[in-house]
């Protein structure tokens, strides 16, 4: 017990490290155009990260995780973005609550870059990650960096590039939970963005022992929720053609043995794949 606790405060190590150099995930997460992650904490996930893709990603940002004094915490964000397309004007913004719980430890944020595609298009992409539990506390907390959230938006975006938010939200949109205050609060925060996974209604944190083991490792009692998304918001001029096209949930099915007896999935979350299309001017 005591060495997991110092692994989680100094990030030394990742559960079942040996998931991260598996190709099935590396070779997805190599696949797809513009990759956004949380939880980049341990010198695992960013060896990871950073080695992730090589002469396939010409561009990746993430947080350097230094550990702050005020707010005090152990280390960053974990934020990072990938792209096969250049990354402008990346940047990370640490939100200014200190969190509760474990989440004191690192410093919750948001990361965004601007992606410049074929034909002159140029998307914001936003990768963030919450506070996490269910007490009232974390509820408080996840309310005001949403305030946060919505104060970046309205500042970095421009009504002539679409804009594309993603990351864990700790908030749960199943279909049966969205008539619940958070939800609505998140749909507030966001507002004019499109939830891409609303439709499908697939839950991404499944922490039972039949379904994410992961996740079960991390939350025994946890129960099914939708709390990873992937939000969308059209241009109004020239890149209004600009369209997500499909939404796949990834990383859903356990890995091919990675140790004798052992049923690891790529993450304790599923992942989320969105697609998009666009006239080229």
């Amino acid at each position: 017990m005591a060495q997991k606790v110092l692994d989680a405060i100094l990030s030394f190590r990742a559960p079942a490290a040996k998931r991260l150099e598996h190709k099935d995930v590396r070779g997805v997460c190599a696949e797809t155009h513009v990759l956004c992650v949380q939880e980049l904490l341990s010198h695992d996930a960013q060896r990871f990260f950073d080695r992730l893709g090589e002469g396939t990603f010409i561009s990746r940002f993430r947080d350097h995780n230094w550990p702050s004094l005020w707010p005090a915490a152990f280390r960053g964000s974990g934020l990072g973005i990938a792209s096969r397309s250049k990354l402008v004007n990346p940047n990370v913004y640490h939100y200014r609550s200190s969190g509760s719980g474990w989440d004191t430890l690192a410093r919750k944020g948001t990361l965004h870059a601007q992606v410049h595609l074929e034909g002159g298009l140029i998307v914001d992409v936003v990768n963030t990650h919450l506070q996490a539990g269910d007490d009232r506390g974390a509820v408080q907390v996840r309310k005001e960096q949403l305030r946060e959230l919505t104060t970046l938006l309205r500042d970095i975006g421009a009504p002539d590039r679409p804009a594309i938010v993603c990351g864990d939200f700790n908030i749960d949109g199943l279909r049966a939970a969205r008539s619940d205050g958070e939800y609505q609060t998140l749909s507030s925060a966001l507002l004019g963005f499109t939830d891409l996974g609303a439709q499908a209604d697939l839950a991404t944190f499944e922490p039972h022992p039949e379904g994410n083991t992961l996740a079960h490792l991390h939350e025994p009692f946890g129960q099914k929720r939708r709390i990873d998304y992937v939000f969308f918001r059209a241009a109004t001029e020239k890149y209004s053609t600009f369209r997500p096209t499909k939404v796949e949930r990834l990383f859903d099915r356990p890995l091919a043995a990675i140790a004798s007896g052992l049923r690891w999935f790529a993450s304790d979350h599923f992942g989320l794949s969105a697609s998009f299309e666009y006239e080229r001017a």
